[in-house]
């Protein structure tokens, strides 16, 4: 940059370390949204693994409803048994052996239902097992990222008090008037305030072609040299 005025080289400085700061403010600004997602991740996989397991838990507790079903009906066939044991009327004898038929058939179909909940209670249980194991190992994983993350946070936020240190002690050595004229075209644009001539014509900002005068006071290495269209600070590259 040794064809540059002086005020143009630190300008030039200037504004590479402020866009390295906007750089940093804004992988600071995306960091509670990479930590939000974790937790969300995090709330994923512990509800996956939770149910799993109360898929585990319904069929057993399907399984005992039926199995205390069972248990009436057999409780009520053998009422009636004792009951015919102990008749002397034909017509009634026939009438419990009918109701015993009826309840066996019922703890029959009960006891099937139940072997198909208990297959499935024990399906369930497996892969409730498995999604825990899982759901831990992946925790973990999350646990390390987390970590990482706030790691990350702190070393942009120590980069980024340096670098504002810096900036402030840069923005010193320039001439007040051409960097309040800098700050204001950056708020402006929120890019870039100083660019290069390109082609020898065109504004390196807006890729408009510049006027003679402007292109003139440029390759003189004017501090103060404008792009007429977009107003950014212009400078001629060296070669």
């Amino acid at each position: 940059m040794s064809g540059l005025a002086p005020e143009l080289e630190k300008l030039l400085v200037l504004q590479e370390r402020e866009q390295r700061q906007m750089r940093l403010n804004k992988e600071l600004a995306a960091w509670p949204n990479e930590m939000k997602a974790l937790e969300q991740r995090r709330v994923e996989v512990r509800a996956g693994a939770e149910k799993k397991r109360l898929e585990a838990q319904n069929a057993e507790v399907e399984r005992k409803k039926l199995e205390l079903e069972a248990e009436a009906h057999r409780a009520k066939a053998a009422r009636y048994k004792v009951q015919q044991f102990e008749t002397r009327k034909n017509e009634e004898f026939t009438a419990l052996g009918t109701e015993i038929q009826r309840e066996e058939r019922e703890i029959q179909e009960i006891e099937d239902r139940e072997l198909d909940l208990m297959a499935l209670g024990e399906k369930a249980k497996k892969e409730a097992a498995i999604e825990a194991e899982g759901a831990k190992v992946k925790e973990g994983e999350l646990v390390v990222k987390e970590e990482e993350l706030k790691k990350k946070k702190t070393e942009l936020e120590t980069r980024l008090a340096d670098l504002v240190k810096e900036i402030e002690n840069l923005a010193s050595g320039v001439e007040e008037g051409l960097l309040n004229k800098y700050r204001r075209i950056m708020t402006s644009k929120k890019d870039v305030a100083v660019v290069a001539v390109e082609h020898g014509t065109n504004c390196g900002g807006c890729h408009m072609k510049l006027t003679q005068g402007s292109t003139i006071a440029a390759k003189s290495g004017k501090a103060g040299a404008t792009c007429e269209n977009c107003g950014r600070l212009l400078f001629w590259p060296v070669s």
